[in-house]
């Protein structure tokens, strides 16, 4: 009984699910491990190799095993019955697979996470030829299998890790990983024999108000698609560039105001350009000092909340004060007589007075080694004593 149907007790018609019962069945009572044949293993094991894959499966209907023999496949008996029933072939994918995910940075700016924008996208991407069906060819007798790989599409090498011999997969030259060769003279004309086309998409981003930096958009099967391959996805992922005036914390905004003393103790009136065009005009209170660091808030003036676009965090606006450098006697003096008195000091001859210089980083480094040197000095005069 060599026919690989015949091995498994299958059908020609039979589903994945099926065969992959049937072998599953078969492997546990012939396994050598419990106590079963070696050689109807490695006959069970051989079948289900090519009846488990799609390619390989087509071209043993196709062409039978004569298109896989001779360096098609190597079988061995190192199987691990645990790992059989518990994922070591299990594991492998069954039918299509799925394509690879395309990963693309969105960059945005903070006025379109406020306001909310379509983004149009334009990718250029694989499509199974339609001329030919992503055969190569209209004509099948055109069709023959690769010589180096014997229609696999692959060879198997062998390589020795101590005492191991390691089974490596590799693509065929020859074919370039597709098992078949096709006569120059019946290419496709559409493809030119390489069973796919390139096509240009637009793919629209919509943005809603409120999402944030990192925020991801999945756009399924609309990565490269390749025959017997399932297009992967592409996904886009928001970057938001840095804006000149605000921050984002969340769902808050952050703005930063330089004012002057006078300003600070006085009382400020400016504008800001918010990130949908209008402009605020933003007040405190009458008899409201304003402190370096302080910070205040405007309710319901920050960033839309996701999903919920008519609630809005806040804008808080964070204070610096800019002081004068110097300033003459005679404002001095004005301010003297609105501002709260100074403490008053009693005269003495004994005060010794000094004036503020400012502080550098030489003088501080100049006092670091005069400490250091007295440190030293008296460290000499008590190994002295």
């Amino acid at each position: 009984m060599s026919d690989y149907y015949e091995i498994l007790g299958v059908s020609r018609t039979s589903s994945p699910a099926e065969i992959r019962k049937a072998y599953r069945n078969l492997a546990k009572k012939y396994h050598p491990d419990a106590g079963g044949s070696e050689e109807k293993f490695k006959q069970i094991t051989e079948a289900y190799e090519v009846l488990s894959d799609e390619q390989k499966r087509n071209i043993y209907d196709k062409f039978g095993k004569d298109g896989l023999k001779s360096g098609g496949m190597p079988f061995g008996n190192n199987f691990d019955l645990l790992d059989m029933f518990t994922g070591g072939f299990m594991r492998r994918p069954r039918g299509p697979i799925k394509g690879e995910t395309v990963k693309q940075n969105l960059r945005v700016t903070l006025n379109d996470l406020y306001n909310g924008i379509l983004k149009k996208i334009r990718v250029t991407r694989t499509r199974i030829c339609a001329q030919c069906k992503g055969e190569g060819t209209s004509n099948p007798n055109a069709v023959r299998n690769c010589v180096d790989c014997n229609g696999m599409g692959f060879n198997i090498r062998f390589q020795q890790i101590g005492p191991f011999v390691q089974q490596i997969k590799l693509d065929c030259n020859r074919c370039s990983g597709r098992g078949i060769i096709i006569d120059p003279n019946y290419l496709c004309k559409g493809c030119n024999g390489k069973k796919v086309v390139s096509e240009k998409k637009i793919l629209e981003v919509c943005i809603t108000k409120g999402m944030k930096h990192g925020d991801k958009f999945v756009f399924e099967n609309e990565a490269d698609e390749r025959p017997g391959i399932i297009p992967g996805d592409v996904h886009f992922y928001l970057q938001q560039r840095p804006h000149k005036d605000f921050e984002r914390d969340g769902d808050n905004l952050i703005y930063r105001k330089k004012i002057s003393l006078s300003e600070s103790l006085t009382g400020v009136a400016f504008t800001i350009e918010h990130l949908d065009g209008r402009v605020l005009l933003v007040k405190n209170k009458a008899g409201e000092v304003i402190k370096p660091g302080d910070v205040k808030q405007i309710d319901n003036e920050g960033m839309p909340k996701y999903r919920d676009i008519f609630s809005k965090g806040h804008l808080l606006i964070k204070f610096e004060v800019e002081f004068p450098n110097t300033m003459s006697k005679e404002m001095s003096e004005a301010l003297q007589t609105v501002l709260p008195p100074k403490p008053k000091i009693e005269k003495s001859e004994d005060y010794e007075e000094h004036y503020l210089g400012e502080y550098t980083k030489e003088s501080f480094q100049q006092n670091q080694r005069q400490e250091a040197y007295m440190e030293d000095e008296e460290g000499i005069q008590c190994g002295t004593q």
